[in-house]
């Protein structure tokens, strides 16, 4: 019983503590600092979600995502906007985007796509806030953002930034780069997370020993990650032109 006791009172460290609210608490290794991003930026505002105090994912449906499904770091605390099974890895990468011109009042800018890339504009859509990310989510995936989104160098990956896999348009998946932190050698490490299926909440991963350091990955390390656990795709890198 005591055993039990001091496992429970543990649990808390391992997410993170009671003070962990945001991205950009994660601690970074050691060695390294977080890069600084421009006031109002879509990736300084990404640093600065804020996170559940637990690490349980909830799907689409209330349920809960079993434990061991993924090596959780943190779950965002953005719960689905719908009901139905439609905020999957590709819509939550929209969504994230989406919700920074909401939460900047820049809506005006706002576009999301269609399934082939092409871009809808929500100042024209003559739809509700609600309903224009409802339409989006329903008519475009992994592929869509392929498409439509701009390439990325490696060299330049910032928050915000997607790792897109989608070979010919069916099922693909969608990653999004949330924090990058850089020693004095010059070399970067990241966070990365995503939904996925059936539509979930957003977490971080945590990166095993294999693929990065103390929970971030390197970029060739979550290219090996998702190989050996979503080869959906070759990877390419996107972002929101």
């Amino acid at each position: 019983m005591i055993r039990i006791i001091i496992i429970l009172l543990a649990l808390p460290v391992l997410a993170f503590g009671q003070n962990q609210k945001l991205v950009k608490d994660i601690p970074v290794p050691a060695g390294y600092q977080a890069m600084e991003y421009p006031a109002g930026s879509y990736s300084q505002w990404l640093t600065r979600r804020p996170l559940k105090s637990s690490l349980e994912i909830v799907d689409h449906a209330g349920r809960k995502v079993p434990s061991g499904s993924y090596s959780v770091y943190a779950v965002l605390d953005l719960p689905l906007l719908f009901p139905g099974d439609l905020e999957q890895c590709a819509d939550y990468a929209m969504r994230l985007w989406a919700e920074y011109h909401k939460d900047t009042n820049k809506l005006e800018k706002l576009y999301l796509f269609d399934y082939n890339g092409r871009r809808q504009n929500y100042s024209t859509s003559r739809l509700s806030y609600r309903n224009f990310l409802r339409r989006a989510f329903a008519n475009s995936n992994s592929y869509s953002l392929k498409k439509g989104c701009a390439a990325v160098d490696t060299s330049a990956l910032a928050p915000g930034e997607m790792v897109v896999q989608n070979e010919r348009g069916g099922v693909g998946h969608v990653s999004v780069v949330m924090n990058v932190c850089r020693n004095s050698a010059g070399q970067k490490l990241y966070l990365l997370g995503f939904s996925y299926m059936p539509a979930q909440e957003f977490h971080i991963e945590k990166a095993l020993e294999s693929y990065g350091t103390e929970g971030w990955f390197t970029v060739e390390g979550y290219f090996r990650y998702l190989k050996d656990y979503m080869d959906l795709g070759a990877p390419v890198l996107r972002r929101f032109k």
